[in-house]
């Protein structure tokens, strides 16, 4: 049995959802910000999933993420292969093995949405935009304390035992599957949906990092593991209730991904240290978060803004050249990568190329774009498994012609998976 929901453009999320546990539960006035411009990780990872539920291949993912989602399906039919013999291993050994019995697979249920409670809250509406003025916005009945879109949940055929497999197809390592609390939230989804579940194992799969952690939590532990939730939840719900930063705590990198990190007066006040003493002339000496949020004060927490800025880039690239030279410790978390810009230096001789993988429609549509569009739709259209190969070869194509020239290299530091350290 299927029960397939994989509609992800218009379901609507719980404003305290378990992707956003760990989040609240280190900083309860965080607020996921939404990203105008997603990143190239994210999209992928988005197609990735679809793949996953539809079973369908999509010709725009690279052959490396089509893999990784072909061996996420594997896992899904090892997983389901093993409820299968430890049932038959049950009738055999409960000699109830009769040709008359007829029993159906384990239950699948993809993307399905998973209510840790029936609880019902006034909550105020949470800002859907990514903005940093909903607070209070009025209120909304949201049922249940959390509740989330699990990737696969299988149930075993007696309904004792279940499996939820998250798939996580970016490149930063998530928190092991024993503490995470995504994890815990969807755990708790199942044994509320299946009384008579015994135990859940979650497993969360990163393939980009090679990289899987699992954990089984049993019914007994439930008691607390719901503690646990309710008491993040409460403390975020009461944060947006009031609009209070009193509990805040800025940290990296939940500040990072935060909607409210020009608006916390936490993160202010290191701010406006940091334009004192990097430039005392023109940011005052008492220069509070009051005053900067202060709209009559626009001109001043904007210079603020602007110090901070230039000495966080002015930091970073001190920082680097150290690291470079051999004079500074290579940050933990971090790595040397170089890069080099290419410049377009014959047109005629890049559009030669370039015909023999796209029509001239295709190719005129990547006029205005960059690089990366064109080398997407190359691509795109090569057969799969030789997609990598097909843009590599267009690039040393495009240097022999010397339709392109490449810039000066150049090295930076960039942050890098913990497994990957």
């Amino acid at each position: 049995m299927s029960n397939n929901n994989t509609n992800t453009q218009e379901r609507a999320h719980h404003p305290y959802s378990p992707s956003s546990l760990e989040s609240l539960e280190a900083c309860p006035c965080f607020i996921n910000r939404q990203s105008k411009t997603p990143h190239e990780r994210t999209i992928a990872g988005t197609k990735a999933h679809a793949v996953v539920d539809s079973k369908t291949d999509d010709a725009t993912l690279s052959d490396e993420d089509a893999e990784n989602a072909a061996a996420c399906l594997d896992l899904v039919a090892k997983r389901k292969q093993a409820m299968e013999e430890d049932f038959q291993r049950y009738l055999k050994e409960s000699k109830l093995d009769s040709p008359g019995i007829t029993v159906s697979g384990p239950l699948e249920i993809r993307e399905g949405y998973w209510p840790v409670d029936s609880e019902l809250f006034d909550d105020p509406t949470p800002p859907l935009d990514g903005s940093t003025d909903a607070w209070k916005q009025g209120s909304q009945r949201v049922v249940a304390t959390t509740a989330g879109y699990a990737d696969t949940v299988l149930v075993s055929h007696c309904r004792t035992k279940a499996e939820v497999l998250d798939w996580k197809f970016g490149r930063w390592k998530v928190t092991e599957a024993r503490t995470n609390l995504q994890g815990v939230a969807y755990a708790l989804g199942v044994f509320h949906a299946y009384p008579t579940v015994q135990e859940v194992r979650v497993t969360f799969v990163q393939p980009l990092l090679e990289s899987q952690t699992e954990w089984v939590f049993k019914r007994e532990d439930v008691a607390a593991l719901y503690l646990r939730v309710q008491t993040v939840v409460a403390r975020a719900r009461e944060a947006r209730r009031t609009g209070d930063f009193t509990a805040a705590n800025p940290c990296v990198p939940v500040c990072n991904f935060c909607g409210n990190l020009g608006k916390c007066p936490k993160v202010a006040a290191f701010a406006c240290e940091v334009g004192k003493k990097f430039y005392p002339l023109d940011i005052p000496d008492n220069i509070t978060p009051t005053m900067i949020h202060d709209p009559h004060n626009t001109n001043l927490a904007m210079r603020l803004a602007s110090v901070v800025k230039v000495w966080a880039e002015a930091f970073r690239t001190q920082v680097t050249d150290r690291v470079l030279a051999r004079r500074a410790d290579m940050p933990e978390g971090f790595r040397i990568e170089t890069k080099q810009s290419r410049e377009i230096v014959d047109m005629a001789k890049l559009k030669e190329v370039a015909l023999k993988h796209l029509t001239p429609e295709e190719f005129e549509k990547t006029l205005t774009t960059t690089f990366g569009a064109l080398e997407d739709l190359i691509s795109e259209k090569a057969p799969r498994g030789l997609k990598k190969a097909a843009i590599q070869g267009f690039k040393e194509e495009l240097e022999k012609e010397v339709a392109v020239r490449r810039g000066e290299a150049y090295s930076f530091l960039k942050a890098i998976p913990a497994s990957k350290k």
